[in-house]
């Protein structure tokens, strides 16, 4: 099971035990040390401006993927542009001269070149947006009503904006935390934690900064503080409604390893990168679970059931980034399954012939994995 820890108080108690082993009694002697964890993520020396600088440039990329709803043929070249952050693209100057782009920290490895697929996905919007005046039906790229809730689907059903808006908050944002600002390439024993750079903090420090950075939240975000969210800060919510406390537990470990790295406990920093993994997985799951089950509630409404389930499938996609995964690739392969088609040589997502029974089935799997079983319905 996850260790689940919210944070109710400024104080929290780390239980430290010496056992000496005498048989056949076992003698145990516990110390409490009380170490004082701020409330919110508040220390000297933090930065993460590149990192708000991505998750703006995602913001101006689902603002123009999304002119596709109202009818209107979107600009993959200024997609391409936005992604690689080339030819001044954005609308917020200082984006333009930020130096940082979302291509160059997309996930990319040997047989699973995401940074191709979501520059495939982007070209493919841009074309299949042509039919963004016509209405969607199955077999047929255009838009879908539902009430005043307009949303553009390929052929298939598939929604590219949620595929790529989702896709890339996986394969930029939780990739980079999962595996590259939470290991030791970045907070291990060769990242300086001792000269401080005014503004930045340690190496070390900075590191962990920035993978707070992408998870998109405020420094006092809390249960009752959750306006300011975005991004999987913002869909930790929706575990939290069903009473996993997932905001409370994420900060927490976010809180900790700083903390732990600031006061030089390599221990704390240890536990908290590998609860933090466990915990922010647990945020994509429960999404997923919860767009699986907005789309069989909506299952007889062509907009939202397609929608919803283009969120999940997105979702569910982003949890590969993260080689300690609780879902096995053979698990996730399955889940995946029930959304998906062969096309030629590819496997391509479809909704045209998914059931009600498949949505269950990923559902189950999902919160069978998770440990969700007793909330996957209120979700």
């Amino acid at each position: 099971m996850m260790k689940r820890m919210i944070i109710a108080i400024t104080a929290s108690s780390i239980m430290m035990a010496s056992c000496k082993k005498d048989e056949p009694v076992i003698e145990c002697t516990e110390t409490t040390t009380e170490v004082n964890l701020p409330a919110t993520y508040n220390f000297d020396n933090v930065s993460y401006s590149g990192q708000t600088a991505r998750l703006d440039m995602l913001a101006e990329m689902t603002a123009e993927l999304k002119k596709a709803n109202a009818g209107t043929q979107v600009d993959s070249a200024l997609l391409m542009k936005m992604f690689s952050n080339t030819g001044s693209p954005f609308a917020d100057a200082a984006l333009n001269t930020s130096g940082k782009q979302l291509r160059s920290k997309t996930y990319s490895s040997v047989g699973a070149n995401n940074v191709q697929y979501f520059e495939y996905l982007i070209k493919r919007q841009g074309d299949i947006s042509q039919n963004a005046g016509n209405t969607w039906s199955s077999g047929n790229a255009g838009v879908a009503t539902s009430g005043t809730k307009k949303y553009f689907f390929d052929e298939n059903g598939v929604e590219y904006t949620q595929l790529i808006e989702k896709g890339l908050m996986g394969a930029v944002f939780y990739y980079n935390v999962a595996e590259v600002y939470t290991r030791a390439g970045k907070i291990g024993a060769s990242v300086d934690n001792t000269t401080v750079t005014p503004g930045e903090g340690t190496d070390m420090e900075h590191h962990w900064d920035e993978a707070f950075g992408y998870f998109g939240a405020p420094i006092d975000y809390s249960t009752s503080n959750t306006i300011d969210a975005r991004y999987h800060a913002k869909y930790a919510q929706k575990g939290d409604a069903a009473g996993l406390g997932t905001i409370s537990n994420v900060m927490t470990q976010f809180i900790k390893g700083r903390y732990g790295i600031s006061n030089k406990d390599y221990g704390m920093r240890d536990a908290a990168a590998t609860d933090l993994r466990e915990e922010y997985e647990l945020v994509l799951a429960t999404t997923a679970i919860h767009y699986l089950n907005s789309g069989k509630s909506n299952f007889s409404d062509d907009a939202l059931r397609n929608h919803a389930l283009s969120e999940a499938y997105a979702f569910i996609f982003s949890l590969a980034y993260n080689a300690d995964k609780k879902i096995s690739t053979a698990d996730l392969n399955t889940v995946k399954g029930y959304f998906e088609v062969t096309a030629g040589p590819a496997t391509v997502p479809s909704f045209l012939t998914v059931t009600v029974a498949d949505i269950n089935a990923a559902i189950d799997k999902l919160s069978t994995v998770y440990g969700l079983d007793s909330v996957k319905a209120t979700l």
